[in-house]
């Protein structure tokens, strides 16, 4: 064991504990205070542009004479086609997403009406 060692002992001690045993813990002091709502400034979303789609019925009866017609205006030779149960879930999944659309608008203008209504309340 070296001489030193009860020395450096003690020193470490010291150093570590000289902090905790001089300083005091602060008070925490807590109070609520009154903020206010922030206006949100959002600007509405660019309304949606539908694109036009041709949609063409395709028959036992029809099927040479359309085909000839999309070879002939330069369209595609790949169909792809939909049964009528299938065409008309897509059409209500339109219809869904349009609704949902519709309601999130609505919850962002009550947004918007909620925080902002104390502002325009208070310059009045």
């Amino acid at each position: 064991m070296n001489k030193y060692t009860p020395l450096l002992g003690i020193v470490l001690l010291v150093i570590l504990s000289g902090c905790s045993t001089f300083s005091r813990p602060e008070k925490i002091i807590t109070e609520e205070v009154l903020v206010e709502k922030i206006p949100l400034n959002l600007e509405s979303p660019a309304s949606m542009k539908w694109k036009h789609i041709d949609f063409i019925v395709i028959t036992p009866e029809n099927y040479e004479e359309k085909l000839e017609e999309l070879k002939k205006n330069g369209g595609s030779k790949a169909l792809y086609a939909v049964n009528t149960q299938d065409y008309q879930k897509l059409s209500i999944n339109i219809a869904e997403m349009l609704r949902y659309m519709k309601e999130q608008k609505l919850i962002i203008l009550q947004y918007k009406e909620y925080y902002e209504e104390d502002s325009v309340s208070e310059s009045e």
